[in-house]
């Protein structure tokens, strides 16, 4: 395949990989001049109505997720030979089952730094109301210099087994899809989709960054039934030559907890919990931002005297309500239209936050430097010119004196690149303000949207829930409550 055009859209480059379910694919999207890649289905799953219906629910889903530390889905579809595919965004790196594949074992701050993208990263999906159900080192690919965590296939293990030939069967009848080294007992037994069976995985997979084996190995089986039975001894215990942190013994083992009630309750509590490990790389060891766990929801966009609260209620309802009707099938194109606008303003708004973000981060790593660094030389300078005016000055004052007020001109030229980038978070601020009000402008359009479309889907057993919520989250702002 490789050359040949799909879809009139992509261009085939290479051969990523094969697996059960399918192939993956590096492309060039011949618009865009992006590489993406491309995971290409087998033609028999088109034939399942099932597979088919939860394929097209679950890939908007993961589309709809919008962070830096998972792989985005850009695009899913039909090819005219009847397979599915998903266009995602490409991560040139290294999968982490490679780097522990080469090295066993990583340093605490080091598998710290990965983990804590990781917690971040699961957060933001489960807000969205998304589970991976498939968490392994092989899912996560590590980018560039820095290790930017990406996850991939978030969502898409509930639609299709990636590593079918690992899945487990239970009985003849009762099949687990999934990777058992890094399964929940709940997953084992079939039970559920609770959002704490990833927290579970990352105990598992930060088991083996830290100690270079999962917590439990075998056969399948074996591993399945210890995940049921048997208590994970403490990381510490299998490797205490690498210095683990007690603090990290105690929260990997708290993930590891089988009863999922008793776990680690959010992924936003594993981060906190993970921050506070000694060893965590500070903003400025790392390299880049900060993680902070927070979801993502659209700007704030009512007078400033209403309740963000309400008003983020609100838009989250009504979202959910029209991206309920086009999942039933509506193709109304004001609908439809309206969701892609709404989408469209948001992640310009997200892509403005993003900058001013990184761009704040970087003015305030030169701010806290130049002053570090201009208080400690001042402190040196003066010092060397008292010594200067001793009868018995060092005979190295001068040369000393002269490099010292030399680095104090070079810090002056990075308070002009201070401004600089004062002045840029300054212009995307402004741009982020005009970006929010066509995001309100968008909004207000759907709003009308659906209250127009609403009215035929009184009784739909689907919808009608999500527009009760909807009635209830406006009379609850109106009211001035949340």
């Amino acid at each position: 395949m490789i050359g040949t055009v799909l879809h009139d859209r992509w261009r085939i480059l290479a051969n990523l990989g094969q697996g059960g379910m399918g192939e993956v694919f590096l492309a060039e999207h011949i618009e865009l001049g992006r590489k993406e890649a491309l995971k290409i289905l087998m033609p028999s799953l088109a034939s399942d109505p099932q597979f088919v219906s939860r394929f097209r629910r679950e890939a908007r889903a993961v589309n709809r997720l919008r962070h830096p530390n998972i792989i985005a889905i850009h695009d899913f579809g039909q090819l005219p030979d009847d397979r599915f595919f998903l266009a995602m965004e490409y991560a040139d790196g290294e999968s982490v089952h490679r780097i522990l594949k080469r090295e066993q074992v990583l340093e605490v701050p080091r598998a710290l730094h990965l983990l804590g993208q990781l917690a971040y990263a699961v957060h933001h999906a489960h807000s969205r109301g998304v589970v991976h159900r498939d968490l392994k080192p092989g899912n996560l690919i590590a980018v560039g210099e820095d290790e930017t965590l990406k996850v991939l296939d978030f969502g898409i293990a509930k639609i299709v087994a990636s590593d079918h030939a690992e899945s487990v069967a239970l009985s003849s009848t009762n099949i687990v899809y999934g990777t058992p080294k890094y399964m929940s007992p709940e997953r084992a037994r079939g039970v559920g989709n609770d959002p704490r069976t990833d927290l579970y995985a990352i105990g598992c997979i930060a088991y083996e960054l830290i100690t270079g084996s999962a917590p439990f190995t075998g056969t399948p089986n074996d591993v399945i039934r210890a995940h049921l039975t048997i208590e994970a001894p403490p990381p510490s215990a299998v490797r205490p030559d690498t210095g683990i942190p007690p603090e990290l013994d105690a929260i990997i083992l708290r993930c590891l907890v089988k009863q999922p009630e008793a776990r680690v309750q959010s992924a936003a509590d594993l981060y906190a919990a993970l921050t506070k490990v000694p060893g965590y790389p500070a903003p400025k060891a790392e390299g880049r931002r900060r993680f902070v766990p927070v979801t993502r929801r659209p700007p704030t966009l009512e007078a400033p005297r209403r309740d963000p609260d309400a008003d983020r209620g609100l838009r989250d309802a009504l979202r959910t309500v029209a991206e309920s009707l086009i999942d039933l099938g509506l193709d109304d194109a004001r609908l439809v239209t309206g969701v892609a606008n709404v989408r469209d303003h948001e992640q310009s708004v997200a892509r403005l936050d993003a900058a001013k973000n990184a761009l704040e981060h970087e003015a305030a790593g030169l701010r806290a430097a130049i002053g570090d660094h201009e208080n400690s030389m001042r402190f040196a300078l003066s010092e060397l010119q008292y010594a200067a005016t001793q009868p018995a000055p060092p005979p190295e004052a001068a040369a000393e004196i002269k490099k010292l007020e030399a680095r104090l001109a070079a810090a002056g030229a990075e308070r002009e690149k201070l401004r600089s980038l004062e002045h840029a978070v300054a212009s995307i601020a402004g741009n982020r303000t005009q970006g929010v009000g066509l995001l309100e402008a968008a909004y207000a359009s759907l709003e009308i949207v659906v209250d127009d479309l609403l009215p035929a889907y009184a009784n739909d057993p689907t919808v009608d829930p999500l527009a009760h919520r909807l009635r209830l989250v406006r009379s609850r702002r109106k009211s001035g409550g949340t």
